[in-house]
C-alpha cells in the first residue's frame, strides 16, 4: 500500500467524521474498542500528600505526587523532565499535549508512555495521516490523538494471559490477518510485548523514542497504514457501516485471497451462528460480517479461532432474506434495526421487521445522495454566520457548542444538497414530521448523522413513526 492510495483512502474515511471535543482521546478510544477502564493499581502513602505507584507485572515502576501540601511540593524529576520534553516534542505534532496523554494526571502515566512509544513508531505514517486529512476536518489533532490511543489500546490486547479481542476489536483483527497475514501479525505481537515492557521501565524521553523506533521497524509503513485505515474506518460507526467502508480500502481483495489461503474459510465454517452473513461475499468480508470474539491461538488451524457469540434468538430475517438485528430498543416498545445491508429502520411498537419492504430503491438513491454529500461537505462549506457562532464559542470555551453548531451545519448542507437533487421526485415539504416521505410507496426517511447520541434522540423523538434512517 503506497503512500498515495493510502492518503486518498484515509481522506474519504474521514470526510463523515468529526471527533468528539467532549471525550478525551482515551475515552473515544475505549469506547470504541469496548473496553472498560480498569482501576489503576496504586499505593497511597500518609505523608504531607497522596503519591501514586503504578505496578506492572509485580514492580513498581512510576510513583509521582498526585496531591500535596508542603510549603516547598516535590517534583520528580525524572517524570518532569519527560513530560517536558514530550511537551516539547508536541510542538511539531499541533502543539500543547498533542496526544492527549495528560488528561488525567500531571504526569506520563504507564499507559502513556506505551502510547507515547507508539507514536514514534507510527511517525511517518502519522505525518502522512496529518496531511491527508487537515484540509478534511477542523479537529485533526483530536482524531490522530485517537488513532494513537485506539491502536495502543488494541495492541495490549495482544499482551494478556489469553489474547482475545472482541466486538470490533475481534473485526479488526480478522482484517489485519487478511492484510498482514499470520506470520507478521505474530511478530508484531512479539514487538509489541518488547515495546510494553520498555515502556514500563522507561525514565526518560530517548529510552521511549528507542523502544518506538525498534517497533517501527518491525511494524513497517504499510503494516502502520493499514492499521491506522482500520482504526478510522470503524471509527464512530456500526459494524454495519464499518463493513462497505473496509471492503473500499485499497488491495482489499487481495487481503481476501490471502485470508482464503491461510484456511480463513475453514476458520469461518466453524464459527456459530453466521446467520449474519451474505454468503455471496469472499471469506474475508464473511467473517468481518460474522466475528465477535477472536482467540489467537498457536494450536489453531490459522492461528486464530473464531467465534460468534450471539444467539441465532437475537437475529431475525427481514424480507428478502436480509439477516436483522435490534440494535436499540426504547423504553417506548420502539426500536432500531440493522440489516446485513447495511439498512437501518426504525419500527414503532407496531411494526415489525416484516413490514421493512424488500427492495427500497428510492431509499437506496437517496442514502447514496446523502452519502455523496456528507463528503463533498468540509470547513470550506460554512456561512460567514456559521463560522462565526463557532469561533464565539471557543473562544468562551464552550468546544462542545461549537462541535454541535459545525454538526447543524454539515446536516444542513446535507439535507439541502439532497433536496435539491431529487425534490421533483419526493416529497420534501417536512410537513409530515420526517425529511422526504416517496409519494409512490408512502414510504418515509429521516437524514440524520449516525452519532449514537442522534440515532438515540431521533428514535426517543419519533416514537410512533416507521422510516429509514439515511445516516451520514
Amino acid at each position: 500500500m503506497g503512500r498515495g492510495e493510502f492518503q486518498q483512502a484515509l481522506q474519504r474515511i474521514v470526510r463523515d467524521m468529526r471527533p468528539s471535543k467532549q471525550m478525551m482521546p482515551r475515552q473515544a478510544a475505549q469506547q470504541l474498542l469496548s473496553i472498560m477502564e480498569t482501576a489503576q493499581h496504586e499505593t497511597t502513602v500518609a505523608a504531607s500528600g497522596d503519591w501514586k505507584l503504578e505496578q506492572y507485572r509485580g514492580q513498581g515502576y512510576t510513583f509521582f505526587p498526585v496531591r500535596q501540601e508542603d510549603a516547598a511540593a516535590l517534583v520528580p524529576q525524572a517524570e518532569a523532565a519527560l513530560k517536558e520534553k514530550y511537551i516539547r516534542w508536541c510542538a511539531n505534532q499541533g502543539g500543547g499535549d498533542c496526544l492527549g496523554l495528560l488528561d488525567d494526571d500531571p504526569f506520563l502515566r504507564t499507559d502513556d508512555r506505551r502510547t507515547l512509544a507508539l507514536a514514534f513508531a507510527l511517525s511517518g505514517v502519522l505525518t502522512e495521516t496529518h496531511d491527508a486529512i487537515t484540509a478534511e476536518l477542523l479537529s485533526t489533532r483530536a482524531l490522530v490523538s485517537m488513532i494513537v490511543w485506539t491502536v495502543a489500546l488494541y495492541c495490549m490486547m495482544w499482551v494478556v494471559p489469553e489474547p482475545t479481542t472482541k466486538a470490533l476489536a475481534a473485526t479488526l483483527t480478522v482484517l489485519l490477518i487478511g492484510y498482514l497475514g499470520i506470520d507478521t501479525m505474530y511478530g508484531l505481537m512479539s514487538g509489541w510485548a518488547r515495546l510494553a515492557e520498555t515502556a514500563h521501565q522507561a525514565t526518560t524521553f530517548e529510552e521511549l523514542r528507542a523502544a518506538g523506533e525498534r517497533f517501527g521497524k518491525a511494524l513497517g509503513q504499510n503494516a502502520a497504514r493499514v492499521m491506522i485505515l482500520a482504526v478510522t474506518a470503524l471509527s464512530g460507526h456500526t459494524l454495519g457501516q464499518a463493513l462497505p467502508r473496509f471492503k473500499a480500502l485499497p488491495s482489499f481483495n487481495l487481503a481476501g485471497a490471502q485470508f482464503e489461503a491461510q484456511g480463513g474459510t475453514a476458520a469461518l465454517a466453524r464459527a456459530e451462528a453466521t446467520e449474519a452473513v451474505v454468503t455471496t461475499q469472499g471469506a474475508l468480508a464473511q467473517a468481518l460480517a460474522a466475528v465477535e470474539v477472536v482467540v489467537v491461538s498457536p494450536q489453531g488451524p490459522i492461528a486464530v479461532v473464531m467465534s460468534k457469540t450471539r444467539t441465532s434468538s437475537a437475529t431475525t430475517q427481514a424480507p428478502g432474506g436480509r439477516a436483522t438485528e435490534t440494535v436499540l430498543r426504547h423504553r417506548g416498545g420502539n426500536r432500531q434495526v440493522e440489516l446485513s445491508d447495511g439498512q437501518r429502520w426504525h419500527l414503532p411498537r407496531d411494526k415489525s421487521v416484516a413490514d421493512i419492504p424488500t427492495q427500497d430503491r428510492a431509499g437506496d438513491a437517496l442514502q447514496e445522495a446523502v452519502t455523496q454529500a456528507a463528503k463533498n461537505w468540509g470547513p470550506d462549506k460554512l456561512s460567514a454566520g456559521e463560522l462565526a457562532a463557532m469561533q464565539k464559542a471557543e473562544m468562551k470555551g464552550a468546544y462542545w457548542l461549537s462541535r454541535l453548531l459545525e454538526r447543524e451545519a454539515r446536516g444542513r448542507y446535507v439535507q439541502m444538497q439532497v433536496k435539491a437533487r431529487f425534490e421533483r421526485l419526493y416529497d420534501f415539504s417536512l410537513s409530515k414530521s420526517v425529511d422526504v416521505v416517496d409519494p409512490a410507496t408512502g414510504i418515509r426517511y429521516e437524514i440524520l448523522s449516525g452519532t449514537a447520541s442522534n440515532l438515540a434522540r431521533h428514535g426517543r423523538r419519533m416514537a410512533g413513526e416507521f422510516f429509514r434512517m439515511l445516516t451520514f
